[in-house]
């Protein structure tokens, strides 16, 4: 990795730290989040893997940066400079900061379920059927009434 200038380590830490600035701004906008983080294992190791892969998404994005910074015609053209900084930002948003944001939130909305002793969840996803005959009927009368008539499903 090419030594990067002291501006370009400032857009790594910004990168890094947004997981980090948006869990400050989620407990200090609602601080009744920070209890079921802190008080449950299940939030605080969501909030742990958002800061995890916020600092994965900084490395990413270094690495991409210092592969921008040996390509010719980068410090020479800004259009170049401003595309290829979209494009390295792009793979560490996707990959990285967008999964740790929607961690920040679902670890605490789940932890808070859980604690409630409410169904995770919902009330159709957990219905169970009796026998796969049964759930061959069932997804029978859900298909279209244009494809061929299916054969019957016979027992064992």
């Amino acid at each position: 990795m090419v030594r990067l200038e002291g501006r370009q380590w400032g857009l790594v830490a910004m990168v890094a730290g947004t997981p980090f600035v948006v869990a400050f701004l989620l407990a200090a906008a609602s601080p009744g989040l920070v209890e079921p983080v802190l008080g449950t294992a299940l939030g605080g190791a969501s909030w742990l893997l958002a800061a995890l892969l916020g600092l994965l998404g900084g490395a990413v994005f270094a690495g991409g940066l210092s592969g921008l910074s040996q390509a010719p015609g980068f410090h020479t053209s800004p259009i170049r400079r401003v595309f290829g900084l979209i494009g390295a930002t792009l793979v560490p948003m996707g990959l990285c900061i967008v999964p740790a944001l929607c961690l920040l939130l679902a670890g605490p909305a789940l932890a808070l379920r859980l604690e409630r002793g409410e169904a995770v969840l919902p009330h159709a996803a957990q219905e169970r059927f009796q026998s796969p005959r049964e759930l061959a009927q069932r997804l029978r009368q859900q298909l279209p009434r244009v494809l061929p008539s299916l054969p019957q499903v016979n027992p064992w």
